[in-house]
């Protein structure tokens, strides 16, 4: 007979391994300032989510394969793609503070159409920076942003930041082999694991709740505040913006016959 738990019950939202790891941190943060209130159930999932997390943690970060043969310095070819992107955001909003220049308008689209989440890309671990740095080239090649954004003077930043990314690529082995033998541990181990882990949790907190006990539901929200706020999906379309109907001007009155 196959066991079953409450546990299996439990809908996760879809993750991947560094949202996992970014949302196993906002629970963890959420749940330390209650740690001394905790039933002795919660305490011990909470432990055992806390292990997951750090193993998590540990295999994205060895995702990063072994230095190749050179000595290549994969930590300052970060650092450079990182101030070469830092750098055309600062270019775009420098402009976008000048009051009444037409090309303000065009740097703050570009802005919007090259780096839509900003720079948060860039903090990410090295494999997934480069394929989000890679996306946000391919999107202004085909788009042909390339143009435009070289109309404004900015074509030296997009120069770095191809140079650049070519660089990190090939010492991470995406563009190029890397040592002979050198193999990235799989991910899916641990994240399955931190899956099991957060599942767990959430059934001993969610148990934790009495119907005659408002303090246990407070208590329950707060510790489970950042899966309930966890934003899954892309961010909605903006509805087209109405266009207010314009009032009829009235006629002016007539001045009285003096």
């Amino acid at each position: 007979m196959n066991s079953y738990s409450a546990a299996d019950v439990i809908q996760l939202p879809r993750l991947q391994a560094s949202g996992a790891m970014a949302l196993g941190g906002q629970l963890l943060s959420a749940a330390r300032p209650h740690k001394k209130v905790l039933s002795k159930s919660i305490a011990k999932a909470l432990l055992a989510f806390d292990a997951q997390h750090t193993a998590l943690s540990d295999a994205i970060r060895d995702q990063v394969l072994p230095e190749p043969e050179g000595g290549v310095d994969t930590v300052q070819l970060d650092r450079n793609l990182d101030g070469c992107w830092s750098g055309l955001n600062d270019f775009f909003t420098a402009f976008t503070k000048l009051p009444g220049v037409p090309q303000a308008v065009e740097a703050a689209s570009l802005q919007t159409a090259i780096l839509p989440g900003g720079l948060k890309f860039i903090l990410l671990p090295y494999e997934l920076e480069w394929a989000e740095s890679e996306t946000r080239i391919q999107r202004i090649e085909k788009n042909k942003l390339d143009t435009r954004v070289e109309a404004l003077g900015g074509g030296i930043f997009l120069e770095s930041i191809k140079k650049a990314h070519a660089a990190y690529g090939k010492a991470l082995g995406m563009t190029a082999p890397t040592t002979a033998g050198a193999t990235a541990p799989s991910i899916r181990e641990p994240l399955d694991a931190f899956a099991a882990a957060l599942r767990t949790y959430i059934v001993k907190v969610m148990g934790s709740v009495e119907d005659d006990e408002p303090e246990t539901q407070a208590l329950s929200d707060k510790l489970l505040l950042p899966l309930a706020a966890w934003d899954i999906g892309p961010a909605p379309k903006a509805a087209p913006a109405a266009v207010a109907p314009v009032a009829p001007v009235a006629a002016p009155t007539p001045a009285p016959n003096a």
